[in-house]
Order: C-alpha cells, then sequence, then structure tokens
C-alpha cells in the first residue's frame, strides 16, 4: 500500500440512507467533497472493505481491529441497534464474535454484501453477520454478534454479492453458500417447476464448486462472480447480461468458464474485481481491463457493451495498481494518482452529482497522498497518509461532532 502500509479514512458520497430508491438522484445524505471519518481519524488503517452492493464498510486496523461502519438494519455490521452507523465501532473480540477470537488471533480479511458480512482471520475462521435469507451467511439464522462458520478447511479470501458468498480455501478450493440464482454459485444446475418458470435452490452451508482448483482470490458483483488462480487465469460464472462476464457470449454461465485472452503469459492477470454489471482486470504489466456496462451510453454503454475484456485507451500510459468499483462509479490507483469515473454517481461518490464517462483524474483528492481506495456502493473511501501542515491537515471531518456518550 505504501512505505507506512497504512492510512487515514476519507469518505465522500451516501453517508446516510432514508427510504428512497438507490436511483434516487441524492437519496440519503450525501457528502460532496472528501471528509475525515472523525471515528477513524486516529486509527491505522490498513484496509477498508465493502463492494458495489454493500451500503456499509469495514475498516481493518494494523493492529488486527475490525471497525464496522454504515447500514446495519439487517445486522450485516454485526453490533446491536438498526439504522445506520454515523460513528465507526469497533468489535470486541469477546462481545462481538462467537465463539471469541482467540488470544492470538486477528482479523485478516473479509467482504461485504448487500446485508451480510463475512470476516477471515489470520487462522483461517470465518465468521458471518447479518441477514440469512438466503443461507448467505452458511447458517439457517440472521445472527449477530458474528458467528463462526462451520468450514472443513482454513480460510484465506472471501468475496460476497447480494445473497449469496464465496470463500477460498488455503488448498485454493471454492466455496460457495447462498442464492443459486443466475447459477452464482458455479454448481451448473437451473431448477424448472415448471414449462416456463424457473426456480432457484438456497445453498444453507458451504459448498464447494468442484471446477474451481489454485485460486487465489474471487470477486463478486450484483449477479456474477470471477476468480483468479495463482497462475494469472481468470474464471467467471453467473448472470452474462450486459456481456458482464466477458466471455464472449450473453449466455449465464451456471460453472466457471476460463477467459481465455488471459492464458498467455504475457496478459496474465494480477488482479480482479468485479463491479455491478462490469469485471475489471489489472494485468501483469499494470494495464487496465473492462468487460461488460459500465456507461450510460457510447463505447461501453448497454448498446455497445464489451462483450470480451479490453484494455482502457485513457490509462495506456500509466502504471495502474489497484481497482475498485462501486454501483455506478469506478476509479483506481495509477502511478500514484487516483483516476474516476462513472456518469451516474448520482450520490456525489465523485464530488458532484455529474463524473466523467471514462477515466479521470479525480482533481479533489489532489494533493493528498493516497495510499488505497474502496468503492461501496454509493460511497467513495480513500486511504490517505496524514500531515500536519498540507492538504489533509485542512480535510473538514463527518460528522461535526462526536456523539454524547463517547469517551
Amino acid at each position: 500500500m505504501s512505505r507506512r502500509g497504512w492510512g487515514r479514512v476519507l469518505v465522500c458520497g451516501r453517508v446516510a440512507a432514508d427510504e428512497a430508491g438507490h436511483d434516487i438522484v441524492g437519496a440519503g445524505e450525501c457528502l460532496a467533497a472528501p471528509h475525515v471519518l472523525r471515528s477513524m481519524c486516529h486509527i491505522r488503517v490498513r484496509e477498508v472493505l465493502t463492494s458495489c452492493v454493500a451500503d456499509h464498510a469495514v475498516f481493518l486496523s494494523v493492529e488486527g481491529d475490525a471497525y464496522v461502519y454504515g447500514r446495519n438494519r439487517e445486522g450485516q455490521c454485526g453490533v446491536s441497534g438498526s439504522g445506520w452507523l454515523y460513528h465507526a465501532r469497533c468489535l470486541d473480540r469477546e462481545r462481538d464474535f462467537e465463539p471469541p477470537l482467540a488470544a492470538d488471533d486477528v482479523i485478516a480479511t473479509g467482504a461485504t454484501g448487500a446485508t451480510h458480512t463475512l470476516l477471515v482471520t489470520a487462522q483461517g475462521a470465518v465468521y458471518a453477520a447479518g441477514s440469512h435469507e438466503h443461507g448467505e451467511c452458511g447458517m439457517h439464522t440472521r445472527e449477530t454478534p458474528f458467528k463462526r462458520v462451520d468450514m472443513p478447511f482454513g480460510v484465506v479470501h472471501a468475496a460476497c454479492g447480494r445473497a449469496w458468498s464465496l470463500v477460498v480455501t488455503r488448498e485454493g478450493h471454492v466455496y460457495g453458500m447462498g442464492s443459486c440464482e443466475s447459477g452464482v454459485l458455479g454448481d451448473g444446475m437451473y431448477r424448472h417447476t415448471g414449462p416456463s418458470r424457473l426456480v432457484y435452490d438456497c445453498v444453507w452451508q458451504p459448498m464447494r464448486i468442484a471446477p474451481l482448483v489454485n485460486i487465489a482470490r474471487v470477486s463478486c458483483g450484483e449477479s456474477h462472480a470471477a476468480a483468479l488462480d495463482h497462475e494469472g487465469c481468470v474464471y467467471v460464472w453467473g448472470t452474462a447480461s450486459l456481456s458482464r462476464l466477458g466471455c464472449g457470449t450473453q449466455m449465464d454461465q451456471g460453472s466457471p468458464v476460463r477467459i481465455p485472452q488471459f492464458v498467455r503469459k504475457q496478459q496474465r492477470v494480477r488482479s480482479v474485481v468485479c463491479g455491478r454489471t462490469s469485471t475489471w482486470c489489472v494485468d501483469q504489466a499494470h494495464r487496465l481491463w473492462a468487460a461488460g456496462t459500465w456507461r450510460a451510453k457510447g463505447d461501453g454503454g448497454p448498446n455497445q457493451s464489451f462483450l470480451i475484456y479490453k484494455p482502457l485507451q485513457e490509462l495506456a500510459d500509466y502504471d495502474v495498481h489497484c481497482v475498485a468499483a462501486g454501483a455506478d462509479t469506478f476509479q483506481c490507483l495509477a502511478s500514484s494518482r487516483v483516476w474516476a469515473w462513472g456518469e451516474q454517481a448520482w450520490h456525489a461518490e465523485l464530488g458532484a452529482h455529474t463524473a466523467p464517462p471514462v477515466p479521470a483524474e479525480l482533481d479533489m483528492v489532489h494533493g493528498l497522498r493516497v495510499v488505497g481506495l474502496a468503492s461501496g456502493r454509493h460511497t467513495s473511501y480513500w486511504l490517505v497518509e496524514p500531515d500536519d501542515d498540507g492538504a489533509y491537515a485542512d480535510l473538514v471531518r463527518y460528522p461535526p461532532t462526536v456523539p454524547e456518550s463517547s469517551s
């Protein structure tokens, strides 16, 4: 991430929800400029966990603690209370985990879905919290606090979709749980109950996706998934509408298929991220490739979606190190600068109610030393190196005041 290995949390975009639909312009409270998240202003954060379907986030500190923030209506933050957590809360290793975290264990990584969260410990245990209507937590009940998922092997990585989850074991196997809709669990089975009706089962306990081996990481979109193996090859499955899989067809894929473009060693992939209707890959040469639909119109829009992966020419002269995808916006860290795009930034995710349709430098973070970034459904996050007399010191904090009960 940086020489320090950590940064302070900045937030922009939607920071509170109301009952309006997510597609309503300005729904909820929105910040149109980066703000220092007050409750995290003294915490050294190494990673922000969120996704294109999540209105909440988990901040992982260098000390191994996990802080939850955002929407908690369905208990996805794993703590008591409903509505929105305006102040990030540190999870207590005894009170908020069942069974309690071991004294020598810490939270290593995790993932956020629309209404649930998975946390993975350094020792390979998986804890889940939130809604469990479709089995996405790998259990039969809604869980608060975080409850340990029964897994036969240690886990190293996780990803969450809207109502389903994926985990990667130390052996490189992938397990799925939750709704089987559109084949997102990769079992290759579609279940008919009549001549024209298709019904999907729910998997209540982790089920192995047999075709996938030697996998390093997984990523979930709204209704599709991608996996990256240790050799740099990419596999995709799930909904293929709007070309989001990039496999050359718009037919749904119930089982993982390998992307032939990334088979050659010169074009192997180092990271893959799923957006709501798109998939993004950074190859070994630090080039950014896109598939699917990521614009409102034009090249990359619904009528000209990328059926196969194509490099973004706007970033051809820059080394892309990481990419993040929200519901309608995208950003990447390239050559130490933040680039962002997304014509439907209706919640000020990129600082205004409009944003460029193609990658452009994000001026509002100019002067800040950004070392990491993440995109929620309608919220943008950045990790920045603090300073005492520069751009960071001049930023406004959010919320404006601390709660009365705070010490």
